[in-house]
C-alpha cells in the first residue's frame, strides 16, 4: 500500500500497483457510466468509493438512469465484469461473452456494440477531467463524474448544432453590415 504525505481524504483510497509503467498505483474511486445505444449520449454517471465489484454497482446505476430518463430502458449490455450482478429490474441484462454460441446474430451485434463505450470513457478521462478529481470528498467525486458526462454531452450537442449556429451568425452579420445606416440596438430597461 502506498500513501502520499498528509492525511488521506474522505472517499479516496489507494491500492497496489496496476502493472503499467506510467501508473504505478491508482486512487480508488470507481465511476460507472450509462451510455445510450444510439448516438452514444451519457444518460448516467455514478461514483462509487473504494473498489466495489462491477456487478454490485449495476442496480444503483440503473436506479440513477431510471430517475433521469424514466422507465425507457429495455436492454442493458455490460461487460464480463458484471457476471453475478445485483440488478432485478424490468430491463434485460446481457453480459458479454467471448464466443457467440447460441446467441442470435442481432443480439450478438448489439452486444459487440457495447465495445464502442470504451473510447468514450477514454475521452471522459483525458478531455473532460475524469482522470484527476480536484473536488474534495465523496460528494466531490460524485459531482466530478456527473459534470464530466454532462460536458461530453454538451460537446456533442454543440458539434451537432455548429452548422446551424454559424449560418445564423453569418445571416445576422450580413443584415447588420449591409444596412445603409445602422441605428443601434434599442434596449428597454425596467424602471425601479
Amino acid at each position: 500500500m502506498y500513501r502520499k504525505a498528509g492525511p488521506p481524504r474522505t472517499g479516496l483510497r489507494l491500492w497496489g500497483g496496476k502493472g503499467k509503467a506510467g501508473k504505478p498505483y491508482e486512487f480508488g474511486n470507481k465511476v460507472s457510466v450509462a451510455v445510450s445505444s444510439r448516438g452514444g449520449w451519457f444518460v448516467g454517471a455514478k461514483s462509487f468509493t473504494g473498489n466495489p465489484y462491477d456487478g454490485h454497482t449495476l442496480a444503483e446505476q440503473m436506479k440513477q438512469v431510471g430517475q433521469l430518463i424514466g422507465d425507457k430502458v429495455r436492454e442493458v449490455h455490460v461487460d464480463m465484469g458484471y457476471r453475478g450482478h445485483d440488478y432485478t429490474g424490468n430491463a434485460t441484462v446481457h453480459v458479454d461473452k467471448r464466443q457467440r454460441g447460441r446467441t442470435s446474430k442481432a443480439l450478438w451485434k448489439r452486444m459487440k456494440r457495447r465495445a464502442a463505450v470504451e473510447p468514450s470513457i477514454g475521452h471522459l478521462k483525458n478531455e473532460h477531467r475524469l482522470e484527476r478529481n480536484r473536488l474534495k470528498g465523496v460528494a466531490g467525486d460524485a459531482i466530478n463524474a456527473i459534470l464530466s458526462a454532462a460536458a461530453m454531452n454538451f460537446q456533442k450537442l454543440l458539434r451537432a448544432c455548429e452548422h446551424e449556429l454559424v449560418a445564423e451568425i453569418r445571416a445576422l452579420l450580413d443584415r447588420l453590415l449591409h444596412k445603409s445606416t445602422f441605428t443601434g440596438f434599442l434596449i428597454d430597461l425596467p424602471t425601479a
